[in-house]
């Protein structure tokens, strides 16, 4: 079966994704996390033979590196989105194989990437991204997770940063998108808070409410309520109960999360 076109952004502004093969682990330790940062700043920060400053090759604007996937928010630079990801695989997959002693690919297929289109969706993103680790049962709040790009927005991190602050939206400054971020704090939860006792449809519908922002859910384009819906049965939400409170038929609901990274 041939490969679907990929879509192409006219903002030049995706949300990436990639996954390890079969679901293993890409990161085995924090050396690992460690280059792949260094890398990602190799890319949004090149420097010729001379250590003279390049245009990037891309700009970073949330990332969070998760054991076996990882998602990027990322503008087009000087290239096309599938050259930079082609650089970023080559530089990271030659180091890891090269320290684990292993040979072959690493990561599931292509990069999967969905097109951002407007500042709504790029602040909605942004927090579905630093909000990974909390959903996933790892850490309680955001900040308290170490691999991703929240510390660049709360202010931790002032210098070598990765993030950019030129945002792509006009209708948004820094200092609005590191609130809008850091807002995620006071109402995520721990995943073994609710996954201990089934979700009222109060709490459903709250969890609901606190991924889509200030949009009600019924107004989100499509590409949104599939971020939705993926977020919120991470965050604990069953797919039944999903579906019953979003007045969305379950087959699909089950086909769009199922689709989840």
């Amino acid at each position: 079966m041939p490969r679907l076109s990929r879509k192409i952004s006219p903002t030049g502004v995706y949300h990436v994704m990639l996954r390890g093969l079969n679901r293993d682990a890409i990161f085995a330790d924090e050396d690992d996390c460690r280059k792949f940062e260094k890398i990602l700043r190799e890319l949004t920060n090149p420097k010729d033979n001379n250590n003279q400053p390049l245009p990037p090759y891309c700009e970073i604007h949330a990332y969070c590196l998760m054991r076996n996937h990882i998602h990027l928010l990322m503008a087009e630079g000087v290239e096309p989105l599938s050259n930079t990801m082609k650089r970023l695989g080559v530089a990271y997959v030659s180091y890891y194989n090269k320290r684990h002693s292993r040979l072959g690919p690493l990561f599931h297929d292509r990069f999967r990437s969905e097109p951002v289109t407007d500042s709504k969706y790029f602040v909605t993103l942004l927090r579905y991204i630093h909000c990974n680790p909390v959903e996933a049962g790892i850490v309680e709040l955001p900040g308290q997770y170490q691999w991703s790009s929240y510390h660049e927005y709360d202010g931790s991190i002032k210098s070598n940063c990765i993030c950019s602050r030129r945002l792509p939206f006009s209708s948004i400054e820094w200092k609005d998108v590191c609130e809008m971020v850091l807002k995620v704090s006071e109402v995520s939860r721990p995943k073994s808070s609710i996954a201990a006792r089934r979700l009222t449809d109060e709490e459903a519908i709250a969890i609901v409410r606190r991924i889509c922002g200030k949009d009600a859910f019924e107004e989100l384009d499509q590409e949104r309520r599939n971020l939705v819906l993926r977020a919120a049965v991470k965050a604990g939400v069953s797919k039944r109960q999903l579906s019953r409170i979003a007045k969305v038929d379950y087959k699909t609901v089950f086909r769009i999360v199922g689709k989840s990274v």
